[in-house]
C-alpha cells in the first residue's frame, strides 16, 4: 500500500476509534469523498472502516455479502482506498486537517 493510501487508511481508524478528534466539518467533507465512489463501493469501505453512522463490519462478513474471498475483499477495499487517495479533494482534506491539528496545538 502506497503512502497516500495508508494515510487515508489512517484518518478512517481515526475516525473510527476517536470520533472525538475529527472535526464536524471534515466528517462532512469525508462523506462527500465517499460520494465519489460507486455506492457498492462506498459502503464496502464505510462499513469495513466503521465511519461515518455505518456499522463495523468484518472483512469476511464484507466478503461473503459481496461474494468474495476475504483476501479479494481486501483488495478491493485497497483499490477503493487508492481511487479516494489519489483524488485532489483528499489531498486538500488532508491538509485542511494537519492546518486544524497544528492550530489546535498552539
Amino acid at each position: 500500500m502506497d503512502r497516500l493510501t495508508k494515510e487515508l487508511q489512517a484518518f478512517l481508524v481515526k475516525m473510527h476509534y476517536e470520533p472525538e478528534a475529527i472535526s464536524h466539518q471534515m466528517e462532512h467533507y469525508m462523506e462527500h469523498l465517499f460520494h465519489l465512489l460507486p455506492p457498492d463501493e462506498e459502503e464496502a469501505v464505510l462499513h469495513y472502516f466503521g465511519v461515518l453512522g455505518h456499522e463495523q463490519q468484518s472483512l469476511n462478513e464484507l466478503a461473503c455479502e459481496y461474494n468474495l474471498s476475504p483476501e479479494d475483499m481486501m483488495q478491493q477495499i485497497d483499490s477503493h482506498l487508492r481511487r479516494l487517495a489519489v483524488t485532489p479533494e483528499w489531498q486538500m482534506m488532508k491538509s485542511k486537517s494537519s492546518e486544524d491539528n497544528h492550530n489546535h496545538e498552539n
